[in-house]
């Protein structure tokens, strides 16, 4: 076979300076197609394909060819045969469409199953099929009973109308001319998306869907050459470059200057609860094309929100009847830098004052005499570290700045080292002068003319909006008439009857699935220090005992060390310090001070010497030292009844790191008024958590089926609310001193020395003394040596959640709770039975498998609930360490149904009346292979897996190979047998519990549904001052039309998500 001549010229190769990758970017001289590699070694393959895209209305046209992409190709005409074909070769495909750029994603494990996938993907991305069927199905249509769906319809409006969409968008069309891309809403507004036509989707696609308007990025370990061979023998297939150039999207357009004048809009969003609202003030800024002025508003933008002690949060957040109850800043990278502040949980009646009070504050740091210029170069030192530090642990920065540079930089590829090989701009920026910060912050955010958007919530906004929704729902039955409706139905049926054509398995079979054992995973170094006796499981464990390593931390172990340490040792610029304890030492009434304590980085020290640090200064040394600290639950996001802190910092700080830790844990001081701001800011962020129809949903699943003792429970925000409200009470009736002597408890009992295990990740081989920096703990401790080591709690005792359930969360059956959200449209479903809780145990495999047969793209849950408009997302979870199956639905529009069809699958599936093939089997194994090796993308990530399976789950170290060698002795009768014993009982009040958070006028149909079904029916109301539980009574089957008509579909996990 003759190789063809490859088009591709390279335009820039280069050496990233402070991280492990290398960036190499072509440019086919045929057809303008752009390719770029970032060689950052990991087991996981990432393909980013970015397409400019640029439309100045808001039809929609760009978020609606997205999902029709998915919908197959001219070669290959069929649905889901990249996500069916995709599970196969150990990938996930998904998607994003923003204001400036749609990215299709491919995420691989191993480079074999990319190389196979990425012309077929790409052959998806020029060549899409666009049929009328595709779009009735996912874009727009009524259906035979006058519900209006389609999958993206129904997506956008479950966010149209949330407080976040409509101050955004608003913002938008204030800072952009109407015919600037900038201006338009991408997603598609539903009085858009109601008269969008395929036709007008086609021309979108030809315009933009060009060669020299897509970029194919990727990162990970490959095969340079053959992936040159590969888009060369791609290339040959796509059409030459005009003979007049294309307009480039964005680039090549008219372009918008700054505001001339501020300009000040209030935007109501329904909401029942008006008590907070939020404020937007955005500038258009800088051009795009200069790192240095870029970086510095960015670093003006962390000085003012970052931290506890920068300046909004000082003036404006951390402070009595607070303004806000958070500030954040993020800027829009667009052709000139659009620069954004948002003020969350901002009082309504504050919000016009909150303006002035920003306007005051910025004007404020333009006198170079009241300048922290030291501030500022703190920050800089600290942002650039934290870059340094994602970047080792995930490439998404470098393939973030590439799809930019292909965006708007420069054709020739000069722009991508300029803003990637190193960071001379953070030099350059230390260098500058209080004036040079003065005058930058004048230019850009004082004398430049701001938009300023006060989102109000509005009561009355919200009635007007159902009322209008009702009506509107009415006049389609009305308008299409008896016979219209039975057409839509036939018409619906025969689409998705087109739509659903199954895949040729011949198709599938003739791709080879790639071989498991050649996906590079990563490998870290075990080694332990300190008492280990009857702490660990020697046989679970894989610890290095021979060596250089070994032996300095031997030799730096002092005699009758008490404390057990692990380390994990990868080549790293940084070191992450994590002290594990176990909640049980904390009295159970006690716990809900947890979201209290979690606030500890940012409270002030006193010294048994009587030295005090005011928290501003802590604050400010700890930002100078390290790059991270925290106090949370869990490790690496499991084990939520551990509680953990975690420090991270440069290698050469780690004794500064441990000497903060043991100073914060000793010495930290509860003061009266920093206790009541840390109160009235948790206080202030429920309402906004109350409008959150999802978190309330697992609100009432955490109160109900745990116990006092679970962290879960007690810390919960709804389950905290009157807690909070009556501390807040003792400290205006003078007897704060109550709450000091709790908060001293808490922390003498959860810090002692024999309930800490630590943790280090990182470069241990760098560090000169890793083990006897710790002695200074020993010796503070009151605690003799001998109690300590006999009183230490071995791993496998440690609390699991399970432990702390409720009697309805052990016994789990019989009970359905309905969370009243008045001002949502969207209904979320979580059903719930018990499973296993022993990580080693038979079945959890078999589980697994289950999961992913039945929840895989293109799957059963997914053709029957997600392409029947039924549900935004479906899927279900093994939770082991809680000892539950769940299964949930995300933004339902019809849940009743949704739950309907689920239980109907598993059970044919459980009987026999529908077969598992095998096929579907090989795809589902591949599709969990993909997850693990996702899972451990980084050394920091393999890492944190390692440790998890070895000490917390007494797995050993080579569980993955005993996992997917269980996987692939699996068959269709294991599955059955699993659905038979576990998953049946999601779908039978004798086994099961429901939790579902929905609108008010949908209550009644689903009370009586799930009483028919024999479950005890507990409704809940979120409302101002907390969660009201009512007594649910049995309502009449005849319900108003309308109370059903509000709907949205879609799939939380799908290719198609909208940003």
């Amino acid at each position: 076979m003759t190789r063809l001549s490859s088009p591709f010229v390279k335009q820039t190769s280069f050496e990233v300076d402070y991280a492990p990758a290398f960036i190499t970017k072509w440019k086919s001289q045929r057809t303008g197609l752009q390719l770029t590699y970032i060689n950052q070694p990991s087991p996981v393959v990432n393909g980013y394909f970015a397409v400019a895209t640029e439309i100045s209305d808001d039809s929609g046209s760009p978020h609606t060819l997205e999902h029709l992409i998915f919908m197959g190709s001219k070669k290959y005409p069929y649905k889901g045969l990249l996500d069916t074909l995709g599970n196969r070769l150990y990938s996930q495909t998904n998607a994003w469409t923003a204001t400036d750029q749609t990215v299709y994603t491919l995420t691989t494990a191993g480079w074999d199953g990319f190389k196979t996938l990425l012309p077929i993907y790409l052959d998806h991305l020029f060549n899409p099929t666009l049929t009328d069927e595709a779009c009735l199905t996912e874009v727009y249509h009524v259906d035979g009973k006058g519900k209006e769906k389609g999958v993206v319809f129904s997506e956008m409006q479950g966010i149209q109308g949330q407080s976040w969409f409509e101050t955004s968008n608003h913002l938008q069309k204030i800072l952009y001319a109407p015919e600037s891309g900038y201006s338009s809403e991408t997603g598609g507004l539903m009085a858009e998306l109601r008269h969008l036509t395929n036709e007008r989707i086609k021309e979108f696609h030809k315009s933009m869907y060009r060669p020299d308007n897509l970029c194919v990025i990727i990162t990970g370990s490959i095969d340079q050459d053959e992936l040159l061979q590969i888009m060369t023998e791609f290339d040959a297939e796509l059409s030459e470059l005009p003979s007049v150039a294309n307009k480039r999207p964005f680039v090549d357009s008219k372009h918008n200057e700054p505001l001339t004048e501020d300009v000040v809009k209030v935007v109501e969003f329904p909401e029942t609860d008006e008590s907070t609202g939020e404020v937007l003030m955005s500038w258009i800024g800088p051009l795009g094309d200069d790192p240095v002025i870029n970086t510095a508003v960015d670093m003006v933008g962390a000085a003012f929100t970052d931290s506890a002690i920068s300046l909004f949060n000082k003036h404006l957040v951390e402070i009595d009847n607070p303004y806000a109850t958070d500030v954040e800043y993020h800027t829009d990278d667009y052709f000139r830098t659009a620069l954004n502040f948002i003020c969350n949980g901002v009082p309504t009646e504050k919000l016009q004052e909150l303006v002035t009070k920003l306007k005051q504050l910025i004007k404020s740091q333009t006198n170079p005499e009241d300048f922290n210029l030291l501030y500022m170069r703190q920050i800089i030192n600290q942002q650039r570290l934290k870059f340094i530090s994602q970047t080792e642990k995930s490439p998404i920065a470098f393939s973030n700045m590439a799809i930019l540079d292909f965006i708007y930089g420069k054709p020739d590829g000069s722009d991508l080292p300029k803003w990637t090989r190193n960071l001379d701009e953070y030099d350059e920026l230390l260098t500058w002068t209080s004036q040079n910060w003065c005058d930058l912050i004048k230019e850009y955010f004082v004398d430049n003319k701001c938009a300023v958007v006060l989102g109000t919530p509005s009561r009355k906004l919200n009635d007007e909006v159902k009322k209008q929704q009702r009506e509107f729902n009415k006049s389609i039955k009305a308008k299409l008439g008896v016979d219209g409706l039975k057409q839509a139905g036939e018409k619906l049926a025969a689409a998705h009857k087109f739509n659903d054509r199954p895949i040729p398995e011949e198709l599938l079979v003739v791709f080879a699935k790639p071989d498991p054992s050649k996906i590079a995973f990563i490998k870290t170094s075990s080694y332990k220090a300190g008492y280990s006796k009857g702490i660990i499981n020697v046989n679970t464990n894989q610890y290095i005992e021979s060596g250089e390593l070994h032996q300095k931390l031997t030799q730096d172990t002092p005699s009758d060390f008490p404390l057990f340490m692990h380390f994990e040792n990868f080549k790293s610029q940084f070191v992450n310090i994590q002290l594990v304890m176990s909640s049980t030492k904390i009295k159970p009434h006690l716990l809900k001070y947890m979201s209290i304590m979690e606030e500890i980085f940012t409270m002030s020290i006193k010294f048994p010497q009587g030295e005090y640090m005011p928290y501003e200064q802590v604050v400010a040394d700890l930002n100078r030292d390290l790059i991270e600290f925290q106090l949370d639950n869990g490790f690496n996001y499991q084990f939520l009844d551990l509680i953990s802190m975690s420090v991270k910092c440069e290698t050469k700080n780690y004794g500064t790191a441990i000497n903060w830790v043991y100073n914060i844990i000793n010495f930290v001081e509860f003061e009266e008024m920093r206790i009541k701001v840390i109160l009235e800011k948790i206080l202030g962020s429920l309402p906004d958590k109350k409008r959150n129809g999802e978190l309330m949903m697992y609100s009432s699943q955490f109160r109900n089926l745990f116990n006092n003792s679970s962290l879960r429970k007690q810390q919960d925000s709804m389950n905290t609310e009157s807690f909070f409200k009556e501390l807040l009470q003792l400290i205006n009736d003078g007897k704060f001193d109550t709450i000091k002597r709790d908060l001293d408890e808490i922390k003498s009992s959860l810090f002692q020395l024999d309930n800490i295990k630590v943790i280090v990740l990182g470069d241990i081989s760098t560090l000169e003394t890793p083990v006897s920096l710790w002695t200074k703990f020993i010796t503070q401790s009151k605690q003799p040596e001998e109690e300590v080591t006999s009183s230490i709690v071995p791993f496998s005792q440690l609390p699991r959640s399970y432990q702390f359930k409720s009697d309805l969360g052990t016994r789990c059956h019989h009970e359905a709770f309905l969370i009243d959200m008045r001002a949502t449209e969207s209904t979320h479903l979580v059903s719930l039975t018990t499973i296993p809780t022993d990580y080693l145990h038979e079945d959890v495999p078999r589980i697994a498998l289950a999961i992913e047969f039945l929840c895989a793209v293109e799957g059963p849950f997914w053709r029957s609930i997600r392409g029947s408009g039924l549900a935004y997302g479906v899927s279900m979870k093994q939770n082991i360490e809680t000892g539950y199956l769940s299964f949930q639905l995300y933004r339902a529009s019809d849940a009743k149904q949704g739950w309907i069809e689920a239980r109907e699958l598993v059970k044919r599936y459980a009987q026999g009346e529908l077969s598992i093939d095998a096929l579907s089997l090989e795809n589902a194994i591949a599709a969990i292979v993909n997850e693990i090796a996702n899972a451990q993308e980084s050394s920091y990530d393999s890492a944190s897996a390692k440790i998890s399976d070895n000490l917390f789950k007494a797995r050993g170290p080579n569980y993955i190979e005993l996992y997917l060698n269980q996987l692939n002795q699996l068959d269709a009768n294991d599955v059955v047998y699993v659905l038979k014993k576990y998953f049946v009982h999601l779908f039978d009040a004798k086994y099961s519990v429901v939790f579902t958070s929905l609108p008010m006028e949908k209550i009644e149909e689903m009370g009586n549904f799930f009483q028919g079904e024999g479950y005890n029916i507990n409704v809940e109301e979120v409302n101002h001052d907390g969660v009201d539980e009512e007594e649910f009574e049995e309502y009449s089957t005849e319900e108003e039309e309308e109370e059903e008509e509000e709907e949205e579909s879609g799939d939380e996990e799908s290719d198609n998500d909208n940003e």
